[in-house]
C-alpha cells in the first residue's frame, strides 16, 4: 500500500448527525415522519434515492429531486460548521509524514466538496480532491477509477477508508483494499458482514494504515 482514498462523508466530516437533521428537516417540510440516527445509520444506502425508498417514502408523489434540492441546501449551509471526526486530521497528518499519498473521494458536489475540505485545513494534507461534477451522487465508482488512473496508481497500491457498506462495494470495484470506520453512516453491524476490517477507534485505523505501508 501506497496509497490512501479517503471519503469524505461521514469518514473525515463529522456529519452523521447532520444528515438525520437534514432529514428531519425535509420530512418535517413535507409532512413525512421523522427518523432517528438509528434508522438512518440502518437504511443509509448508495443512490440515496433507494434509502428513501427503503424508509417508504414514495417517490412517486415527494419527488427526490425535491427531497435531493432541499436537504442539499440545508446541508452546504451547514457543513463546515459540524467540523472532522476528532483526531482525523492528526492522522492524515501523519499518514503523510509516514510516506503515503493521499486523496479525497467524495460522492458530494465537486465544488462544495473542494470548499468544505479548504475550510477544515485537508488542502494541505491531501494530494488531490475528487467529487461529482453534479449533484446526482450516482458515479462515485466512475471518479474513483478516473482519480486513480489521474494518479497512476493500481489497486493493490490503494486502500480506501470509508464508513458504509458501499464504500466497500467501492473498493472491490476499484481492486483496492478497504478498511471501514464506525461513526459515520452506517450501523457497525451492517459494516461487519461486508467482511472487510473496521476500525473501532482512531487509534485503530492508524495502527491498520500503518502497517500497510508498503507491506
Amino acid at each position: 500500500m501506497k496509497h490512501i482514498i479517503w471519503d469524505f462523508n461521514g469518514t473525515l466530516l463529522a456529519d452523521a448527525q447532520l444528515g438525520v437533521d437534514c432529514d428531519n428537516y425535509v420530512f418535517d417540510t413535507l409532512g413525512l415522519p421523522r427518523i432517528t440516527i438509528d434508522d438512518y445509520r440502518r437504511h443509509m444506502t448508495m443512490p440515496v434515492r433507494d434509502f428513501y425508498t427503503a424508509l417508504g417514502v414514495d417517490l412517486n408523489i415527494y419527488k427526490y429531486e425535491t427531497i435531493s434540492r432541499l436537504w442539499l441546501d440545508r446541508f452546504n449551509e451547514r457543513a463546515v460548521g459540524v467540523g472532522l471526526v476528532p483526531g482525523v486530521l492528526e492522522i492524515v497528518a501523519r499518514m503523510k509524514e509516514t510516506g503515503y499519498t493521499q486523496s479525497v473521494l467524495s460522492a458530494s458536489y465537486d465544488k462544495s466538496l473542494r470548499a468544505q475540505c479548504g475550510a477544515l485545513g485537508l488542502c494541505g494534507l491531501i494530494d488531490t480532491i475528487d467529487g461529482l461534477s453534479d449533484e446526482s451522487a450516482m458515479k462515485k465508482t466512475d471518479i474513483g477509477r478516473a482519480q486513480m488512473a489521474r494518479l497512476g496508481l493500481a489497486g493493490d497500491e490503494t486502500v480506501l477508508v470509508g464508513d458504509m457498506c458501499a464504500d466497500a462495494e467501492l473498493a472491490h470495484a476499484l481492486g483496492a483494499r478497504c478498511v471501514l470506520v464506525p461513526w459515520g453512516h452506517n450501523a457497525l453491524d451492517r459494516l461487519e458482514k461486508t467482511g472487510c476490517p473496521v476500525a473501532h477507534t482512531m487509534g485503530e485505523l492508524e495502527s491498520m494504515l500503518t502497517a500497510m505501508y508498503k507491506a
